[in-house]
């Protein structure tokens, strides 16, 4: 703040503390809650599968806890339409903070996850991780590599199945 540095903010000091302190405080909780938010609307779509659910195991889990978390910190920001009044919401930055712990743990179990499909059959290396978690994620449905041939084999644009 610019006004922290005025020659004549004396008689204001406190006041102007008190403001910078506020504004950083919900500056550093916005910037947690994007971060929270960017990573769940990435994982949501993926463990809303039950096969990825039953693969990864302890991601889901720890996806569940902070889906739940979410849910409830998003339920109660509706609720609050003040900013100001709802960052001061004790233990809020630690909540999104510790949410952002877990979803890179969750991020970084899937990536090894599908490390390990791509060892196993190296033709995966040529798909992207979203493509390559389509496929896994409908692994009861054989047609859904059909999109994806095109990427793993080059001279086979489609497979008819009996």
């Amino acid at each position: 703040l610019s006004m922290a540095f005025s020659p004549f903010k004396g008689p204001f000091a406190e006041r102007i503390d008190k403001w910078e302190s506020t504004l950083t405080l919900i500056s550093d909780i916005i910037e947690e809650w994007v971060r929270v938010q960017r990573a769940w609307m990435y994982l949501e779509p993926i463990f809303s599968s039950d096969d990825i659910m039953r693969q990864l195991p302890t991601e889901a889990k720890r996806f569940t806890g902070v889906d739940r978390t979410w849910r409830k910190l998003m339920s109660s920001a509706s609720n609050e339409l003040d900013v100001i009044a709802y960052c001061k919401t004790p233990r809020l930055l630690p909540q999104f903070q510790d949410a952002n712990q877990m979803l890179e743990l969750v991020q970084k179990g899937l990536a090894e996850y599908l490390e390990t499909k791509r060892v196993a059959f190296s033709r995966f290396y040529f798909l992207s991780n979203d493509e390559l978690l389509e496929i896994l994620s409908q692994s009861k449905d054989p047609l859904a590599v059909q999109p994806h041939l095109k990427k793993c084999y080059e001279a086979i644009h489609k497979l008819t199945f009996e």
